[in-house]
């Protein structure tokens, strides 16, 4: 008999099911939605439309079609994300889209920094919303090569180059913050963000979004962690700040969720650092 009854069960979210999706819960809690994707078919159907729309993206955006393609064009924008601390030369570095044309008259100068123009082209040229999607992060890593995706907790270094993307789904407006293994908070969306009351942008939904700076590890040991935390109306980004804030203090920001207030959503993406 299952240990359940069907009446019992405790609602699984769509933020816990897609952290299982991307094997970001717990233990306890992974086993617990595990056993529940056993006694649940609904669950199951739901966990694979969570899946199949994460292929689909994949599909839609393979790197190596794209990277022979961004070459052509380069962005110009971007402010720099804050810090808490005062800048110093250890630190991650926003790394503003601007390329010298000289540049592209160089192939490995070129390939690594393919990158910089990947919002262009990555946007449908139908402009059609990508329904259905859960909202959540993409990381891309500048290589030699071009454009790497990485998977959640893949492992990276000091000084490498990442890229940060976001599908909005069917969220309207979001922020997007990193936490890294000596408790530093760092706003990437809104870029330059120094606390105050402002409200919250609004999540572009021409396909998958990227941001414009890129950012530099620096060697912070253990992790770098980013957060999408959004919504389907503006909320004040100071909520977020202080949940963040609150999060990078403990021992915990690796593997826990922000506490945040009902109505706000949040996902993820972990990078272990050597």
């Amino acid at each position: 008999m299952p240990d359940h009854a069907p009446g019992s069960r405790q609602k699984i979210s769509d933020l816990i099911l897609e952290q299982y999706n991307l094997g970001e819960l717990r233990p306890a809690a992974e086993r617990r939605v595990r056993l529940q994707l056993e006694q649940d078919g609904e669950l199951r159907d739901r966990l694979a439309a969570l899946q199949g729309s994460d292929q689909e993206i994949r599909a839609r955006y393979p790197a190596e079609r794209i990277v022979p393609l961004i070459r052509e064009r380069a962005l110009r924008s971007g402010a720099e994300p804050a810090r808490d601390e005062p800048a110093r030369t250890d630190r991650p570095r926003a790394l503003p889209w601007r390329i010298p044309t000289l540049a592209w008259a160089i192939p490995v100068a070129a390939m690594a920094l393919v990158l910089l123009s990947l919002p262009i082209l990555l946007r449908p040229s139908d402009d059609t919303r990508m329904k259905g999607a859960a909202s959540h992060l993409v990381v891309f890593r500048k290589t030699n090569l071009g454009a790497e995706e990485l998977a959640p907790g893949s492992m990276a270094a000091k000084g490498d180059v990442l890229q940060i993307s976001y599908v909005a789904g069917q969220a309207k407006f979001g922020v997007i913050l990193s936490v890294d293994g000596r408790g530093t908070l760092t706003w990437h969306l809104p870029g330059g963000y120094r606390g105050g009351e402002m409200a919250s942008p609004a999540l572009d939904h021409h396909g998958p979004a990227l941001l414009p700076n890129a950012y530099e590890l620096d060697d912070a040991p253990g992790f770098e962690r980013f957060f999408l935390v959004y919504s389907s109306r503006p909320f004040p980004v100071g909520e977020v700040d202080r949940a963040a804030r609150a999060r990078a203090a403990g021992d915990s920001a690796e593997t826990v969720a922000l506490k945040l207030s009902g109505g706000l959503g949040q996902a993820s993406f972990l990078v272990r650092k050597g």
